[in-house]
C-alpha cells in the first residue's frame, strides 16, 4: 500500500510504503522495488534517508532511520529499498519518505517483492497509486 499525508501539488509531503509480509510466507522480506509507470514528472522521495517501523500504518507513526536504504535509478523510475534487518513473515513494515509533491496527475507504480535469500524469487506485487491534485487558487 501508499499513503501521502499531503494531496496538492508543490507541497510537502510524507509517503509512506506499508507492505505487509504473510504469516505463512516461506522467508523474510529483503528488498521492495517501485517502478514509477510513464507519467510527465517523478516523483520525489525527498534527500532524507527513510524512516522505518514495524506495526500498522499510521499517519502519525514515528520512523528509525538506518534501517532501510532507498537507492533511486539514474533516471529515478525505479526505487529500490532494501532493509537493513529482513522483515520476517507475519510483520508490517511501513518506509516513510520526506519529499515535496510533484505536479498535479495520477502517479503509479509497479511493485516488485524479493525475499531475504540467495538467489530470491521475485513476487510481483500490487500497483500503487497516488494522486496530486492542483492548488485551489481560492484558498
Amino acid at each position: 500500500m501508499i499513503h501521502n499525508s499531503e494531496s496538492t501539488e508543490g507541497l510537502r509531503n510524507r509517503t509512506t510504503i506499508t507492505v505487509v509480509v504473510p504469516a505463512e510466507a516461506g522467508n523474510a522480506l529483503g528488498v521492495v522495488v517501485l517502478r514509477q509507470l510513464p507519467n510527465l514528472d517523478q516523483w520525489d522521495w525527498g534527500r532524507m534517508e527513510p524512516l522505518v517501523y514495524l506495526d500498522d500504518y499510521s499517519l502519525r507513526g514515528k520512523g528509525t532511520s538506518g534501517l532501510a536504504t532507498a537507492l533511486a535509478s539514474g533516471s529515478e523510475e525505479d526505487l529500490n529499498i532494501q532493509f537493513n534487518l529482513a522483515i520476517e513473515p507475519g510483520q508490517t513494515v511501513n518506509v516513510v519518505f520526506h519529499g515535496f509533491n510533484p505536479q498535479s496527475s495520477i502517479y503509479q507504480w509497479s511493485t516488485e517483492l524479493l525475499a531475504d535469500c540467495e538467489d530470491p524469487v521475485r513476487y510481483l506485487g500490487p500497483t500503487l497509486r497516488l494522486n496530486v491534485y492542483e492548488q485551489d487558487p481560492y484558498r
